[in-house]
């Protein structure tokens, strides 16, 4: 036991360092995005800040439909092909997805006066032709990432990403700065941030970006294995926007926009989410298949997955009202609002590593089922919480509901493929993430809130101490390396 449990640590370590060198993208991208919402603030009012997320809500619905699932069917079906097919296999995926947009887009010109009052209470002339255009580059900027991630070209990766960002945030801000301070902006910033992202992904895998032929049987093989997607993402969409929704029905444009900024700082916790699921999902199958009866591997990564986003939480909850001094003053009510929103990257990355089971056994039908009760527990607390307390009502409706989902995916995932979590440690993490985040929603004490922080992170310490030492361990490992490899040779 002793032999399979070093064993599992020993894989542990192996993954750890590959999640770090994958990552780098992803950790320039939140850096980039954590400067720039200080900026961006100064420049465009909250109002204004809320019709960019309403433009982002439904630009969200509109992609998890357009799809149609090829995205996932080109990376199950890319190591069945041969080096010299793939090229083939990615024009089959890319084309349904080009005729949907098509339509989709035909669609937001003939609607375009309806759709903009709806959305933003004003008619925009260009914003549908800016979501047009931006449209057909995200599905072609989804197969260029997926097509990078296929073939493990994780610095690329990194690269797409970086240029991303930075193309972003300084179009965002010519924008403001030259042409109007107003969502617009965010908007084309957005696009062409997107732009520069495709670009230099082309660039470095032309091969795959020749037009080929295929054939109709290869698309109808795509589309099998790819719609059952589309209902589950539209579901999982309903779930992640209901807040949003509410907001929208029961709120001001000024709320939704106090919301969003709080949303921006909590998402920075993404780059652990996004960086772990691009190499968690592989990684998972492959050791599954290896041996269906090993489970070290997933508990060990459970526990130290815990431990760092609790502790990093406990960081960001108690130092929220740092952080957010950074922001405009019209954007300082956010930081009430920002506690509990945390609770939604923590929770999704749980629920990324303990309901693996769900994929593993190909019971996906379960993820239908989980983001039906989260969604409508999600609508009841928004309808009761937003009306009295706006954007604070809907960020505790949504942390709480992420936190049953959480329970929820895991429990199923538990039959299905039993690995015995060590769930009574993540629950008493979460019990204290949500008295800490109760504290930093109730007060703005900055010094109370940074105690609470710092009592949470030194209890999650002493309840994740084998985890505690081994990160601190290969931590050190990894600075001392790297400083003798820095080391002039004599």
């Amino acid at each position: 036991m002793r032999n399979i449990t070093h064993r599992g640590e020993q894989e542990l370590k192996q993954y750890l360092k590959s999640y770090v060198s994958f990552s780098l993208g992803m950790w320039f991208r939140a850096g980039i995005s954590f400067l720039s919402v200080p900026v961006i603030s100064y420049l465009i009012i909250p109002e204004e800040f809320g019709k960019s997320a309403m433009f982002t809500m439904t630009f969200s619905v509109i992609t998890g439909f357009m799809f149609l699932g090829t995205d996932q069917s080109f990376m199950r079906f890319f190591n069945e092909y041969r080096e010299e097919e793939r090229r083939r296999l990615f024009w089959a995926c890319l084309s349904p997805s080009f005729v949907v947009t098509t339509c989709v887009s035909f669609m937001l010109f003939v609607f375009g006066k309806q759709i903009s009052l709806l959305l933003y209470g004003k008619v925009y002339p260009n914003i549908n032709l800016l979501m047009a255009i931006t449209l057909y580059l995200v599905v072609l900027q989804r197969f260029n990432q997926s097509l990078v991630r296929m073939r493990k070209k994780g610095f690329l990766y990194s690269l797409i990403d970086s240029v991303n960002a930075v193309g972003n945030f300084v179009f965002t801000l010519l924008y403001a700065l030259f042409v109007e301070r107003s969502f617009m902006a965010i908007v084309f910033g957005n696009m062409m941030g997107y732009v520069l992202a495709l670009l230099t992904g082309i660039y470095f895998g032309k091969e795959y970006w020749k037009p080929a032929r295929f054939s109709f049987s290869e698309v109808r093989a795509v589309l099998k294995f790819g719609l059952p997607f589309v209902p589950n993402l539209l579901l999982a969409w309903l779930f992640t926007s209901m807040d949003r929704i509410s907001l929208r029905r029961y709120s001001t444009m000024t709320e939704i926009g106090l919301y969003s900024a709080a949303f921006k700082i909590a998402s920075v916790m993404n780059l652990f989410q996004t960086g772990f699921s691009l190499l968690w999902m592989p990684t998972a199958y492959e050791r599954y298949e290896k041996d269906k009866g090993d489970t070290v591997f997933f508990k060990k990564t459970f526990e130290m997955v815990s431990f760092v986003l609790f502790a990093v939480g406990f960081l960001v909850v108690g130092f929220k009202d740092v952080i957010f001094l950074l922001l405009a003053k019209s954007y300082r009510a956010s930081a009430q609002i920002a506690p509990f929103l945390i609770l939604v990257p923590i929770m999704q990355l749980l629920w990324l590593t303990s309901g693996v089971g769900i994929n593993l056994t190909k019971k996906t039908y379960w993820h239908m089922v989980i983001s039906s009760i989260a969604t409508l527990l999600n609508f009841v607390g928004n309808t009761l919480l937003v009306p009295l307390y706006g954007a604070l009502g809907a960020a505790i409706s949504t942390g709480l509901s992420y936190v049953l989902y959480f329970y929820m995916r895991t429990s199923i995932s538990e039959k299905l493929f039993p690995v015995r979590y060590d769930i009574k440690r993540a629950s008493a993490g979460i019990l204290m993430m949500i008295i800490v985040s109760s504290v930093g929603t109730l007060n703005r004490n900055l010094w109370l809130n940074m105690m609470a922080g710092i009592i949470g992170l030194c209890a999650v310490v002493c309840l994740y101490r084998k985890e505690f030492a081994l990160l601190k361990k290969e931590m050190v490992s990894f600075v001392r390396t790297r400083t003798r490899n820095s080391k002039p040779t004599t």
